[in-house]
């Protein structure tokens, strides 16, 4: 054995300390964002309108409007798909045209509204033919929806 011990080397514990403040940084600023997103006034605001309609509804009435929803979104992906090449080639036109690109933005600013009003007069179809009772249990459900804290993640019904 050797008389003189290998003298401990000063940068192996300067390491471990810088590594222990960084993670103790990171762990606080992920802590502080919680928190602040939390206790803020974006936890307290109401979910939008629309969703709090549909996350209220019964499961098989949800499972219905998916399907519907999805079979407008099957029949209007390929007029998309020939909007956004109308789009790419008045983005590439010279002159540009700024018009050109209006009316597409137009047109899609209107698909979007006529599914959402598609969608709003199966709601309000699906509501009417409710009875009394199921009408009453579907507004408490949706006041419960309402006052329900937002989650972090999506949720699929």
């Amino acid at each position: 054995m050797s008389e003189n011990p290998k003298p401990k080397k000063r940068w192996v514990t300067v390491l471990l300390i810088v590594s222990l403040a960084l993670n103790l940084l990171i762990v606080g600023i992920a802590l502080g964002t919680a928190y602040r997103v939390k206790g803020g006034d974006q936890a307290k605001a109401p979910p939008g309108f629309g969703s709090a309609l549909y996350r209220a509804l019964p499961k098989e009435d949800r499972k219905a409007l998916r399907g519907e929803l999805s079979e407008r979104h099957k029949h209007g992906s390929k007029l998309r798909a020939q909007d956004f090449t109308a789009l790419g080639a008045a983005l590439r036109a010279n002159p540009f045209d700024p018009a050109a690109v209006q009316v597409l933005l137009q047109q899609q600013a209107q698909a979007m509204a006529d599914l959402q009003f598609a969608l709003q007069d199966e709601w309000l179809a699906r509501v009417s033919e409710m009875s009394d009772a199921e009408r009453q249990a579907y507004a408490t459900r949706l006041e419960e929806v309402v006052r329900r804290k937002p989650h972090g993640r999506k949720r699929k019904d």
